[in-house]
């Protein structure tokens, strides 16, 4: 999937927490981003599940680069969570945000965090409020630039 500027996606790429936490950006598209990670011995908690926090820290990797694949800040104001399943050691989790509903200052997104093999392990529904304002500075004729309004057709 394509669509992000270069400079964009490394900047995703580039957040010391995801990569602390040891995710990996494979897709980010206008409005869309899917991030994986391995379920390490590190993140358990104490009853012996993979932590909740990672989870949704997880999904949150996937929403903010699919939030803001225009380009156009956007931060959260809520999200929710489900925990359906806990994952088990040395899993593969993929994590993916997909744009429900987007206007001039809102954005609607759901999450899903999933086993390599599909198996649904948690899903969430965020909102984030949209800022006019650029996180990185790209020439009007970027895919995304801040020369193009951040996204076609938005309210």
């Amino acid at each position: 999937m394509s669509g992000v500027s270069k400079e964009l996606e490394a900047r995703f790429r580039s957040d010391p927490f995801s990569s602390w936490l040891g995710f990996h950006l494979d897709e980010v598209g206008p409005g869309y981003a899917r991030v994986r990670a391995e379920v390490r011995p590190e993140v358990f908690n104490f009853a012996g599940a993979p932590h909740g926090g990672f989870l949704f820290s997880l999904a949150d990797a996937a929403f903010a680069a699919a939030s803001n694949s225009y380009n156009q800040l956007a931060v959260a104001t809520s999200v929710s969570m489900q925990f359906y399943r806990a994952a088990e050691l040395g899993e593969t989790l993929v994590a993916e945000a997909r744009e429900n509903h987007l206007t001039r200052r809102a954005g609607y997104y759901e999450m899903t965090v999933t086993t390599a093999d599909g198996v649904l392990v948690a899903k969430c529904l965020g909102v984030v409020h949209r800022r006019n304002r650029p996180l990185v500075e790209e020439s009007p004729s970027e895919p995304g630039g801040v020369g193009d309004g951040g996204h076609p057709g938005v309210r």
